[in-house]
């Protein structure tokens, strides 16, 4: 039987058939009947091909061999079973005939090919592929099953499952196959009882007050009657321990709590019993949102830094909480119940890396507020240089360009420790003071051989620099007189203001060093020493002396930790360029929210000089048109730079301002994140691993029109973050979901942002909590929904114990289809040089007369004697065929009437001489005899006129008839 691949370019097959019909019948070529009836058979047979090669034509022939896909269901319902899986498909294989494919597919949430399919033979023992087992996706094991089944056999799946599925539909799936001629048959795995306490569900009040009391609501389900214990977690400390006795089946208990302090917290509770299958099942989380007035974190770097801060915030009834460095969270969890963080003078070294993070993240990401007030320890000379603080500050910490500030040029001298340690702390110093500089200041390194190891130069490229030192190898000198006195002469050559040189090293070289430093400080060039691994008292008095004697500063730090600290107060002499201890009244750049009822600013003295960001805001400047006030937004967050201090450096007529206390309540005021902003409805659910959000805006909220956008961040239970935009799905609604695999309490931000970015702006903060997968909730085979499939799928349930029925089934007949396209293409080429000859040749009547002579000499269907024998009279008759057509073309050829006087000019033809042809006697007892001469003959008759002659006649008879 033929198939077609596009049928409906055979239609082609009747326009083109009578197009050829059509330009055969006018062809007007004298060639013979047979000749015109050979040439309009090869044309249409040759466009036939080609348009049956082009509609894809082949030849479906039916198929007995079988191919099969084992289909396994190894997620997480099924793990008890997994091993009658692996043997019930180990078994089944060895019941496959010869040439039967077999393949093995594993599925669990996602589905991988365990085994390609071929018909060879299979060494299969156990499944080896690794899908994530959290829930079960029948239909995606389903889909992958009959992909890489081929076409050319009949298709068979085999599915070995419990049926409890928890994403999208098998049933679905199961038609396609049908629609598709698949049978799929079903093994429905033994039910496996095993004894297991779960929790159900764990239910909080979304919203709560400060002291309020409320329940926590829990539904247990237990297999069988015994004891356990449960426990109750705030986030993550356990404030509730109890112990229940449970019946067997479902129960709800209740537990009294009393409300958290403000923000959003997380109630677990978990369970243990000893008679319990499934570990996964036992715990379950809620999120509550505990309201009441915001409260706001002021870290002090020294102690009463922050008091004057405190002191106005308190007097306007703000919730104010003071603690060190040290108290900043170091989780974002434990920073949530603040609306704001207030840094009080806090150098960067004191914070950390993490936190400094961590408030980075509370601000971008939470959607929180973040003050920095200034100081001799913040900004530029706190070390906040290249460090995340500085990345949420809306200023940078480079020295403004607009005055000249006096350059430094520094000599490190560094010698070896002598010690194998894993970090050398010297260099690590060197690294430090590197990070501390500015390109206008310069730098040259020796490494205790009494000449500069990294020349001096300007700190252009810092990484060159950190580079060449991590590559340097110091020596471990008798005497540093010879480092300092190099030292001397670089620091002279140079036009720096500051000159400076800070020894790092254990102390061990033993010297005379009075003469060469006291001469170092009369030319105002300061010598620091930093020791290191100092092994005697000797030691640390060498390094001691040094620095005394060089108008410098001694320092010890053996381990890497506090280098930073000791490098923060070395530089601090030079980093004071950026400090401006002058007299100035600060001019206000615009209107802003935080100068809301304050009226005649007074005079600052100082600041720490920084350069604003492109995005900041300006609202205070100094004289120098230096930040005194920036903000902006950061992230989902606000940041105020404030450069002066507040402990009364640089504002003692600030504290002494009546203004102060609404002053510091505006500007903290103002990066407190918006409390709902007019009551966003926000709900979420998971399915299928995926978190669905629907957020209900205000009425009234898109009535501007305009560019708006949703946006929700989302925190998930290991701190990962990520950022959805939710889609318009019907007016002031807005809908979009997420990935939420992991299971645990998910923070969400919600902010809407209307077209005007700068007034227009709604931010919600909710929670919603990932309960633990339904694959270790539903156990037991469903065997109503597996019925259901296999009819669905046109198959039928197969036995435990039958494993050969995998290959006894009655499959759906098929046929494989072999492609024909090629031959026809190929009979095509085939028959084009036999049409072009058919229409170029006058005549083919030698193709027959060829083939009798081939038959004669080759003696087929003869005798070889009568072959013989007629051999020249076939030669001979060719030749009286020549002849008598010679005498038909002599013959005239009739003209019309206006054409005979012209034909009677025509000249005669030439006679033309017969061929001669020697016939060959037949042999005579095995001789051949003697040839004989024929009798000369001559033909009298006229040659006749040429074909052309003839094609020309032919020509002008059809003028004349058209006339």
């Amino acid at each position: 039987m033929l198939t077609f691949e596009q049928p409906l370019l055979l239609l082609l097959l009747v326009p083109i058939g009578i197009l050829v019909y059509l330009t055969w019948k006018r062809m007007s070529l004298p060639y013979p009947r047979k000749q015109r009836w050979l040439i309009l058979g090869c044309r249409l047979l040759l466009f036939t091909c080609v348009i049956l090669a082009l509609a894809g034509t082949a030849w479906a022939m039916p198929v007995t061999r079988q191919a099969t896909v084992f289909v396994g269901d190894i997620s997480a319902s099924t793990g008890p079973q997994r091993t009658f899986i692996e043997q019930w498909i180990t078994s089944a294989i060895k019941h496959k005939h010869t040439d039967d494919q077999v393949g093995i597919v594993a599925v669990g949430r996602n589905a991988l090919v365990e085994q390609s399919l071929q018909s060879a033979t299979i060494d299969f023992a156990r499944f080896e592929s690794t899908p994530d087992t959290n829930y079960t996706d029948l239909a995606a094991g389903l889909r992958l099953a009959s992909a890489i089944l081929p076409s050319d056999s009949q298709r068979h799946i085999v599915l070995l499952t419990d049926g409890q599925q928890n994403m999208e539909d098998a049933l679905q799936e199961a038609q396609l196959l049908q629609q598709q001629g698949i049978r799929l048959d079903i093994v429905p795995l033994p039910s496996v009882s095993s004894e297991d306490v779960r929790v159900d569900s764990f239910d909080a009040p979304n919203n709560l007050h400060t002291n309020e009391h409320f329940n926590l609501h829990t539904r247990i389900y237990s297999s069988v009657a015994q004891n356990a214990t449960a426990r109750i977690y705030l986030d993550s400390t356990v404030i509730a321990q109890q112990k229940l006795t449970l019946v067997s089946g479902e129960q709800e208990i209740s537990f009294n709590m009393l409300a958290p302090a403000v923000g959003f917290h997380t109630f677990r509770i978990t369970l243990e019993a000893p008679k319990d299958s499934i570990t996964q099942n036992d715990e379950a989380a809620a999120f509550v949102n505990v309201q009441g007035p915001p409260k706001i974190l002021v870290i002090e770097g020294q102690p009463g830094s922050g008091h004057n801060i405190v002191t106005a915030l308190q007097s306007t009834h703000i919730n104010v909480t003071v603690g060190t460095p040290g108290d900043v969270p170091t989780t974002l969890d434990g920073l949530v119940p603040y609306s704001s963080v207030i840094l009080a003078d806090v150098p960067a070294v004191a914070l950390g890396n993490t936190r400094m993070q961590i408030l980075q993240s509370f601000v971008r990401d939470l959607g929180h507020g973040l003050v920095v007030s200034g100081g001799q320890n913040s900004y530029g000379v706190g070390g906040y240089t290249d460090t995340p603080l500085e990345q949420t500050l809306p200023v940078r910490m480079d020295i403004p360009q607009h005055k000249e500030t006096p350059s430094i040029a520094v000599v490190l001298i560094v010698e070896s420790l002598e010690q194998q340690v894993q970090i050398n702390i010297s260099k690590e110093a060197a690294k430090g003071v590197i990070g501390l500089l500015t390109p206008r200041d310069q730098v040259g390194i020796s490494a205790g051989y009494g000449t500069l190891s990294i020349k001096m130069q300007h700190v252009t490229d810092k990484s060159a620099i950190t580079k060449a030192i991590d590559n340097m190898n110091p020596l471990d000198p008798q005497s540093y007189n010879p480092d300092l006195a190099n030292a001397e002469q670089e620091l002279l050559h140079t036009d720096a203001k500051i000159k400076h040189i800070i020894l790092l090293g254990d102390g061990d070289a033993y010297d005379n060093y009075a003469p060469q430093v006291t001469k170092l400080a009369s030319e105002n060039i300061t010598v620091s020493t930093v020791e290191t691994n100092a092994m005697s008292n000797e030691d640390l008095a060498t390094m001691q002396n040094i620095a005394q004697w060089g108008k410098g500063r001694f320092y010890r730090a053996d381990n890497a930790s506090i280098i930073p600290q000791i490098l923060l107060k070395e530089t601090q002499r030079a980093a004071k360029r950026s400090l401006i201890n002058e007299n100035f009244n600060p001019a206000v750049v615009g209107n802003h929210p935080i100068l809301t009822g304050i009226d005649g600013l007074p005079t600052l003295s100082g600041y720490v000089a920084t350069t604003p960001k492109p995005a900041a805001q300006m609202v205070l400047v100094s004289h120098l048109d230096d930040p005194v006030l920036a903000v902006w937004q950061y992230g989902l967050g606000r940041v105020v730079a404030w450069t002066s201090d507040d402990l009364g450096l640089w504002t003692k007529n600030w504290i002494a301002w009546d203004n102060a206390p609404k002053w510091w309540a505006n500007l903290v005021t103002w990066t407190l994140p918006a409390a709902n902003d007019g009551g966003m409805n926000i709900n979420g659910k998971v399915t299928n691993g995926t978190g669905q959000l629907t957020v209900d805006l205000p009425p009234g909220t898109t009535a501007g029109g305009g560019q708006q956008q949703v946006q929700v961040h989302i925190i998930g239970p290991d701190l990962s973050q990520q950022s959805v935009n939710l889609q318009p799905t019907a007016p002031e609604r807005w809908e979009g979901s997420f990935p939420a695999e992991q299971v645990g309490g998910y923070l969400l931000q919600v902010t809407w942002q209307g077209a005007n970015k700068n007034e227009s702006r709604l931010t919600a903060t909710t929670g919603m909590v990932v309960p633990y997968s339904p694959e270790y909730y539903n156990q037991g085979t469903d065997l109503r929904f597996l019925r259901l499939l296999a009819q669905t799928g046109a198959g039928t349930l197969l036995s435990l114990n039958d494993t050969g029925s995998a290959f006894s089934q009655n499959l759906i007949p098929t046929n494989a289809s072999i492609p024909m396209a090629f031959w026809f293409l190929i009979l095509a080429a085939l028959l084009l040089p036999i049409d072009i000859a058919a229409r170029r040749l006058a005549s083919l009547e030698f193709i027959p007369e060829g083939y009798k002579w081939l038959l004669a000499r080759f003696g087929i269907g003869r005798t070889p004697q009568l072959a013989t024998a007629t051999r020249s009279p076939s030669v001979a008759s060719l030749n009286s065929i020549r002849d008598r057509r010679a005498r038909q073309r002599s013959q005239p050829v009739p003209q019309p009437v206006e054409n005979k006087v012209k034909a009677s000019t025509t000249t005669q033809p030439e006679k033309i001489e017969p061929r001669r042809t020697t016939a060959m006697p037949a042999p005579v007892n095995g001789k051949a005899a003697a040839p004989k001469q024929p009798a000369p003959t001559t033909s009298t008759a006229p040659a006749g006129p040429s074909t052309t002659s003839q094609l020309v006649a032919a020509k002008r008879r059809r003028i004349q008839e058209k006339k």
